[in-house]
């Protein structure tokens, strides 16, 4: 038969014969490659029920294969079917061992399969398959003898315990001289039933119900002598109303089941029975082969989508670039519409060189006062009760310059200060070495600052207004770049200084004594 999807589109009988067989070779050399399935319905065909320890999946394939080798020895068709577990007891696991016992009968058409490399998916027992039937058609009863036809004249009976199969027998259709196919029905089904009461499968209480599957065209000859009794009842099924409820179109067009056992197949695919793992390669390297060609081509089609999105992709930048063209055309062209519409302000070439130049040695990279000041106030918030009163900043070459800066007097002045004892003298006048070290213009390498704070010590604690002012200079020097000094004491003792003082009758708790830092910043080489 040959099938598409699940639906049986064509069939061929061949004889068992040497002709038959030939006939046979030359259909399947002819015909393309496809999986192929076959389905074993002879009467050299034995079924053995047992129980076995219930152990795990590995150990139990192991004790499977070791029972089916002692039991059918002599050929290599032989299935295992797990049926559930004993209600009682160890709870061991129930067992239905079957094979071919004759493997001859199978080796000439097998061999024709091997020849042309067909991909043999795997070898079913008909009356394993049979179960599916007792399934899809509702025909579970505690005791069901499934009754079927088979091509060449032979009726199959299949014992089902629960649903499970537990026995089957394949008996040639021969009837003697007077016999109706109905009686004939009859007596093989009454000698099966009294083989199945002699293994104790039956109590007095049950009752076998046999299911005869048939044609139309045969119930007349056949469900007459059907006679009920009370261990026997007998259910004809038609094979018509079977193929509607199964889906099965056409329905066939006798009373053999094949073709239902097959759409019952092609329904709910099962595992292979007989086949070995050699007669199997065919098919495996047929499996691999659809793999690696379905891989491909998802290769390819990615491949092709990758491809297509890096063309979409160069497609959309291209469209970009071309309005970034048309965009920056336009912006030119309003350029240089602005430029010709703007009068020239008599400004030369050479003239805005040299500003430009100017503005990139001299201006753009010149030190700013907040990037100077902003690490000195987190260093001096660190410290309570120092009060700056001015800052005087410059960024100069000299490392020696010194930012003017007028003194402010505190709010609460110590009652001893020191002033000089003679007029400071003035200035001294730049000479040329200090203008060429100082220019005009200087790159700001040195970002020298006068700061002047004043602290609040307790009154007349000179020693520790001094150590606090020498503090916050030792800390600024520890800045990056930073050096500091003090360069005017709280109180100053030199000698070129004199110390003036007054005293008053209530002076106030504490004093904030006044001090200058010289803090010097270098910024490196340009």
């Amino acid at each position: 038969m040959t099938a598409r999807g699940r639906r049986i589109v064509a069939r061929r009988v061949f004889a068992l014969t040497g002709a038959g067989a030939v006939d046979f070779e030359h259909h399947i050399a002819g015909m393309e490659a496809r999986p192929t399935h076959v389905f074993v319905d002879i009467a050299d065909e034995d079924f053995r029920l047992d129980t076995i320890p219930h152990v795990g999946a590995a150990d139990r394939e192991a004790l499977l294969g070791r029972k089916l080798a002692q039991i059918f020895r002599n050929t290599p068709y032989r299935y295992a079917q797990m049926q559930g577990r004993e209600g009682e007891g160890r709870r061991d696991d129930r067992v239905l061992y079957t094979a071919v016992t004759n493997p001859e009968a199978l080796r000439p058409w097998l061999d024709v399969l091997e020849r042309h490399a067909v991909a043999l998916e795997g070898i079913y027992s008909a009356a394993v398959l049979s179960t599916l039937a007792v399934e899809e058609l509702d025909l579970e009863s505690p005791h069901t003898l499934l009754v079927t036809f088979t091509p060449g004249e032979a009726m199959r009976q299949t014992y089902f315990k629960g649903g499970e199969i537990k026995f089957s027998r394949l008996t040639p259709v021969d009837l003697e001289e007077g016999q109706g196919l109905g009686a004939f029905v009859h007596e093989e089904t009454m000698r099966t039933w009294q083989y199945l009461d002699s293994l104790r499968h039956f109590v007095p209480e049950d009752r076998l119900e046999a299911c005869v599957l048939m044609h139309a065209q045969d119930r007349a000859a056949i469900e007459p002598e059907l006679r009920d009794f009370a261990q026997l009842k007998y259910r004809p099924l038609d094979i018509e109303q079977a193929s509607m409820k199964l889906a099965l179109r056409p329905a066939p067009h006798d009373s053999t089941a094949e073709e239902l056992l097959v759409h019952l197949f092609l329904m709910r695919r099962t595992g292979n029975h007989f086949a070995t793992p050699e007669q199997q390669r065919h098919a495996r390297i047929r499996r691999a082969r659809i793999a690696l060609g379905q891989a491909s081509a998802a290769i390819l089609v990615a491949g092709i989508a990758w491809g297509g999105y890096h063309v979409l992709r160069a497609h959309q930048g291209s469209e970009a670039d071309r309005r970034a063209e048309q965009q920056l055309a336009a912006i030119n062209t309003e350029h240089d519409e602005i430029v010709r519409s703007t009068p020239t302000l008599g400004v030369g070439g050479s003239t805005m060189r040299d500003t430009v130049a100017f503005y990139n040695g001299f201006i753009r990279d010149f030190p700013g006062l907040p990037a100077f000041a902003v690490p000195l106030s987190r260093v001096i918030g660190a410290h309570p009760g120092v009060r700056v009163t001015q800052l005087s900043w410059i960024a100069t070459d000299d490392a020696k310059a010194m930012p003017p800066m007028t003194s402010i007097a505190s709010r609460q002045a110590p009652s001893v200060k020191s002033s000089r004892k003679t007029e400071p003298a003035p200035p001294p006048v730049a000479n040329a070495a200090e203008s060429a070290a100082n220019p005009a213009f200087a790159a700001g390498r040195y970002e020298v600052a006068l700061l002047e704070a004043t602290v609040q010590v307790p009154a007349d604690d000179f020693r520790g207004a001094i150590a606090r002012a020498q503090g916050l200079a030792d800390e600024l020097g520890r800045l990056p770049g930073m050096a500091a000094e003090v360069i005017d004491s709280p109180l100053d003792v030199r000698p070129s200084l004199q110390l003036q003082g007054r005293i008053e009758p209530q002076q106030p708790a504490t004093m904030e004594a006044r001090f200058v830092l010289r803090v010097v910043r270098d910024r490196g080489p340009a």
